[in-house]
């Protein structure tokens, strides 16, 4: 912003709001000694507020920047300012008594910024007051009462701050004009006041997030005939007693009202029949979390303008009305933890706008109604803990946008439709503890932004879909109480973003990966897997020893390395036995837990030959038994033969690499070695079919 705009020595209006201005606000409009109007809202200005100003001014307005520091004090020499906005800036300290001094001002906007302190008792000497907007900042205090009795005022929003107290009895009365009290989320507490019903002119009147206590005058909306948003959510009001809800009564004549909300209040009895003789205009109808019985009203039909309706836990009993479904601007509905039952309306499809559907924790029944396929917006589906039966409809593929799917504790039986790998955008999906059976779709693989999957508590049989390695994103997956077989996938264990899996209960066999998830006992579950092995040593599973197919594969590729690693160091056989203890124990010889007194070698020789299979890297000891495998007998001469391969392996490693050169093998002896133990053990097998040649 040009400072030469200081030179306009005869400009009264300077009007630069909604461009994209940087930088700070030039010192040198100070020198414009005759300018009135000064807006620069909706800019990128930066920096502090000038104090040098014009006194002339009558209107300044910064809103919506990325202006710093404090209210200059020097503005209460603007004797003449009638409207000062600093909102949505970021402002901190508190607010300047001095302002209170302003006695022409009229609109004092102070929202969005980060002020502290408490409301200066001056602001009540604004007598000609009629807009004070302090909203989300960080008061605290008591607000002053003087702000109470300026009678011009028509709009007092504190909305977002710590402030307490209480409000005055006769609020009604001294502020006479008032069209918009905002004072949501903050810790006021006490009644409200009776005297409100005398506010004729509200407009906007927004109480909720208190601690406000002693129920709701019952003429509350008499004479507020203008009142188009009522909010009493969150506060104390109800007792648990019938008749509470009385002060609807009063509402009937706000002709205008669109947005009503009393949840949250521990409210009792039943919803009043008048409520259904609410204005036509109503948006949002939020009723959740009291204490209220009964059925809901057959009336809400009247509500055809509804896009919010709220009545989750409650103790509404009966079905959901069929007529439910003229409520067609619907975009949310929560009937959550109630006591309903009965089937879901088929009329429900007929709700097309809807983007959030719970009613979960109720007793619905039946099976889901296939018109819920026209919903095709829907993002949040939650019919959990209920007892719907039959089938997941094929037709949940059709909503593409959905986001969150909750159909745990339920009765829902058969196999999961393959189309569910449509749903590209799911991120969580919870389908535990129902009847589900077949094998899980490998399709789920493709549903990528998935972050939690439930799937426990089902009959699901066959293996783990190894597509879920391209769930990249997933952080929860729960798989147990499954029949599901096979092995854990090894890439399972390295989605990165993977932070709890459980496979508990069901019937996998073969090694545990000791990579990711798999290698922090806190974050994953296999209980009740008795073919497991391997793994971190805390879980305490059984080595893992080789099948014939692959431990003939073993000796195979071992006993070659060995030779290739001789040949590569050159006869070098003191590194030959440290590289092959190396490669058999899976540690290094530099590793911390080896010293001068306790070295690889003296590591190695000490386990032999009983401990050999404690010491051994058991990414080694691979399972994967056959039938005749798991007879006893041929396990046991399996695992003997396993033993003695590594035992001789073992002796080559220690007998290279000892101290004293003269103790060690020779290069010729470990060749001879090398294809002896490859002859034996790949001659024999490990059933022992052949005898043994040596």
């Amino acid at each position: 912003m040009s400072p030469f705009l200081g030179n306009l020595s005869f400009l009264t209006s300077l009007y630069l709001q909604e461009n994209r201005f940087q930088g700070k606000i030039p010192l040198e409009l100070g020198h414009l000694f005759m300018l009135q109007h000064l807006n620069f809202s909706f800019n990128s200005l930066q920096g502090k507020i000038p104090t040098n100003l014009s006194n002339s001014l009558r209107v300044i307005a910064l809103r919506s920047n990325g202006l710093v520091g404090k209210i200059p004090a020097s503005f209460d020499s603007l004797s003449m300012l009638t409207s000062l906005d600093l909102s949505s800036n970021n402002l901190i300290e508190g607010i300047p008594p001095s302002l209170g001094n302003l006695s022409l001002l009229q609109l004092l906007r102070l929202h969005q910024n980060s002020i502290t302190a408490t409301i200066p008792h001056s602001i009540g000497r604004l007598s000609n007051l009629q807009l004070f907007s302090v909203g989300e900042n960080k008061l605290s205090g008591i607000v002053p009462t003087s702000l109470y009795n300026i009678s011009t005022l028509t709009h007092l929003i504190t909305t977002d701050n710590q402030l307490t107290g209480n409000l005055p009895k006769d609020i009604g009365l001294t502020l006479p004009n008032l069209q918009h009290l905002t004072i949501a989320r903050n810790q006021l507490w006490g009644p409200i006041p009776a005297s409100l019903s005398n506010a004729s002119r509200m407009e906007y009147l927004g109480l909720s997030v208190n601690n406000l206590s002693g129920g709701v005058p019952f003429d509350l909306g008499r004479k507020m005939k203008n009142l188009f948003h009522l909010n009493l959510g969150k506060n104390n009001l109800g007792s648990g007693d019938a008749g509470e809800l009385s002060f609807i009564d009063s509402l009937i004549n706000c002709s205008k009202l669109r947005d009503l909300g009393f949840d949250g209040n521990g409210f009792g009895g039943v919803l009043p029949t008048t409520i259904v003789n609410l204005s036509s205009h109503l948006n949002v109808l939020t009723a959740g979390r009291n204490q209220l019985v009964g059925s809901i009203p057959v009336g809400i039909s009247n509500f055809v303008n509804l896009t919010a309706f709220g009545l989750e836990e409650n103790l509404f009993s009966g079905v959901i009305p069929f007529e439910i479904g003229k409520l067609r601007n619907l975009e949310l509905l929560v009937f959550s933890r109630n006591k309903l039952s009965g089937p879901i309306p088929t009329s429900i499809g007929n709700l097309t706008q809807i983007f959030e559907l719970d009613l979960d924790h109720n007793n619905l029944n039946g099976t889901v109604p296939s018109s819920i396929e026209n919903i095709l917006g829907l993002q949040t589906l939650d019919l959990s803990r209920n007892f719907l039966t039959g089938p997941i409809p094929q037709t949940v593929s059709l909503f593409s946008s959905l986001t969150f799917m909750y159909l745990s504790h339920n009765s829902f039986m058969g196999a999961l439709p393959l189309e569910i790998e449509k749903l590209n955008n799911l991120q969580e999906l919870d389908l535990s503890e129902n009847k589900l059976s077949g094998h899980i779709p490998s399709t789920l693989g493709n549903c990528l932004k998935l972050e939690d999957l439930f799937l426990e508590g089902n009959t699901f049989q066959g293996s783990i879909p190894p597509s879920f390695s391209s769930l990249r994103g997933i952080q929860r997956l729960d798989l147990s109480r499954n029949n599901l077989s096979g092995q854990i996938p090894e890439d399972l264990a390295t989605l990165v973003l993977l932070k709890n899996l459980n496979l508990s209960f069901n019937n996998l066999a073969g090694e545990v990966p000791l990579q990711g998830v798999c290698g922090n006992l806190s974050t994953i579950s296999l209980v009740g897997n008795k073919g497991l092995c391997g793994g971190i040593a805390e879980m305490h599973l059984p080595a893992c020893l080789m099948s014939k197919k692959k431990w003939n594969r073993f000796v195979k590729i071992i006993v070659p390395i060995a030779s290739m690693i001789l040949i590569s160091i050159e006869g070098d056989v003191y590194s030959y036995g440290i590289l092959l203890l190396e490669m058999l124990t899976g540690k290094r010889s530099t590793d911390e837990m080896f010293t001068i007194r306790q070295s690889l070698h003296g590591f190695c020789k000490v386990a032999l030959p009983e401990r050999v299979m404690e010491i051994v890297d058991p990414r080694m000891l691979l399972e994967e038994p056959t039938k005749a495998e798991n007879d006893a007998q041929n396990e046991r001469a399996r695992r003997a033969k396993i033993r003695e391969c590594l035992v001789s392996l073992m002796r080559i490693g220690i007998a290279c690499s000892a101290e004293s050169p003269s103790e060690r093998m020779n290069v010729k002896d470990v060749i001879i070695g090398l294809m002896t133990i490859k002859e034996v053990f790949l001659g024999v097998g490990i059933h022992g079919r052949r005898q043994m040649r040596m």
